[in-house]
């Protein structure tokens, strides 16, 4: 998977999909396949492993999950090519939400740190959502 997935190769993924590789299964370098999509920006992929059952909420450590992922990648592309972070993209952060990923604590606080404020806006609409679907 990880090979499918550094090649940005949709169709090889969607194979090991439907060849039984299990979405949230460990690779290398020991995170789950989500992570490596996310790692590189690899949003279709990232949504076919979603649909195939990839745990958007999955913690690898220390509050490490794909939207605190998406949020540090999204941030720190941005910082890295000079854009300010009001620009920066939030396509996978968009993504992961849309998909029920929980905006947490280490979410906010990496969001705050890039001074990603579209991220930190669209964690606060999400936890306002879900906080209205509870009461």
């Amino acid at each position: 998977m990880t090979e499918a997935i550094w090649h940005d190769d949709r169709d090889a993924v969607v194979a090991l999909i439907r060849s039984g590789v299990d979405p949230n299964a460990m690779d290398e370098p020991h995170r789950p396949p989500l992570f490596q999509a996310l790692e590189h920006q690899r949003a279709e992929i990232a949504r076919r492993l979603i649909a195939a059952g990839a745990d958007v909420n999955r913690d690898v450590g220390q509050g490490w999950t794909p939207l605190v992922h998406a949020i540090d990648i999204e941030s720190d592309a941005a910082s890295q090519t000079g854009v300010p972070p009001e620009a920066a993209s939030t396509e996978l952060v968009e993504l992961l939400l849309a998909f029920g990923a929980e905006p947490t604590a280490r979410a906010f606080e990496l969001a705050a740190t890039y001074h990603n404020h579209e991220a930190w806006s669209l964690l606060e609409a999400a936890q306002a959502g879900r906080n209205r679907r509870r009461t």
